[in-house]
């Protein structure tokens, strides 16, 4: 009986240039590790608030598309690190945000004072912005992230009732004429709503003429919360309106004259500016559109104005 011992061996694998490549490619995707939220300097702070303080910001930094971890104490030294740290400041609280590559070396920081560390909740979102887009941070303001310490230049309540007063250059029935308007509204960071009354009436060298009077109610939407946006509007209006015509050859007689009155739309686009301020200036474009006739046409006024909201 012969008995036999076979004898198996493993050889390592043999893999192509590509392959290998393509392994190594693998393995660095594998271990590159996100970068670190490091809890720095907080001084006499409670632990729990300068860990929440380290998460707002890390949490907006990942909104920034920034790959970034869960806030800790340690890093190792040749990562990336985002390190928020808090110091006092008489009454107030030095929120520092720094870019270091590698740890220990700062490339870009940031920082703003706040009155309490609840506006971290402000802070947190301008901080990111301001260290991913390369900006300073006075550029990241706008109605929604106010601290107290930029109260003096930007301080507002969320919403606000407002007064405007206006000036406008009428155009209707080939008739260009000034005008004028008074209203009331309401005004927020994105929105605003509100009623007013405009008037404007004229004539051309031809004795033609025509009025119109108009009770709107409409709003508003702003394209952003900055110091200056664009916005566009719509609404409903009770109209009053007149127009008369005279004939070529008595110019003291007119021959059509017709009055109405009744409900329309309106559309308006235009931007408002110095809205991070107690006044506000508006340049708008405003097209009415009765939903009757006047005459032997339409009236249809179209306005170019300018006004002022307190």
């Amino acid at each position: 009986m012969i008995a036999g011992i076979a004898i198996f061996t493993t050889a390592p694998p043999v893999f192509s240039q590509e392959q290998a490549q393509s392994q190594d490619e693998s393995i660095e995707v594998v271990r590159s590790d996100p970068a670190v939220c490091l809890i720095g300097e907080h001084m006499d702070f409670p632990e729990a608030d300068a860990r929440t303080a380290t998460f707002l910001v890390c949490r907006r930094l990942r909104d920034q598309g920034i790959q970034v971890g869960e806030p800790t104490y340690d890093a190792p030294d040749s990562s990336t690190a985002y390190r928020v740290s808090l110091r006092i400041l008489g009454e107030y609280i030095l929120v520092h945000l720094a870019r270091e590559m590698p740890v220990g070396t700062v490339v870009d920081e940031h920082e703003l004072l706040l009155a309490g560390i609840e506006e971290m909740v402000s802070a947190a979102p301008r901080l990111a912005e301001a260290l991913v887009n390369e900006t300073p941070i006075s550029a990241t303001v706008d109605m929604e992230h106010v601290v107290e310490s930029e109260a003096r230049e930007y301080r507002k309540i969320p919403g606000e009732f407002m007064w405007r007063l206006g000036i406008m250059q009428a155009f209707a029935n080939n008739i260009a004429r000034p005008g004028a308007e008074f209203g009331w509204l309401y005004e927020t960071p994105s929105y605003a709503v509100g009623t007013g009354i405009r008037y404007t009436a004229g004539s051309n060298n031809e004795g033609d003429k025509f009025s119109f009077f108009a009770w709107s109610i409409g709003g508003q939407y702003f394209f952003n919360s900055q110091n200056i946006s664009p916005y566009v509007g719509g609404g409903f209006a009770m109209s009053w309106s007149t127009r008369e015509e005279s004939d070529e050859s008595y110019y003291d007689y007119y021959w059509d004259h017709d009055s109405k009155n009744g409900l329309g739309l309106y559309i308006a686009g235009g931007i408002e500016a110095l809205r991070l301020s107690r006044a506000r200036l508006n340049l708008e474009l405003r097209i009415d559109r009765p939903f009757y006739r006047v005459g032997s046409g339409s009236m249809v006024p179209v306005s170019l104005g300018i006004g002022v909201a307190l």
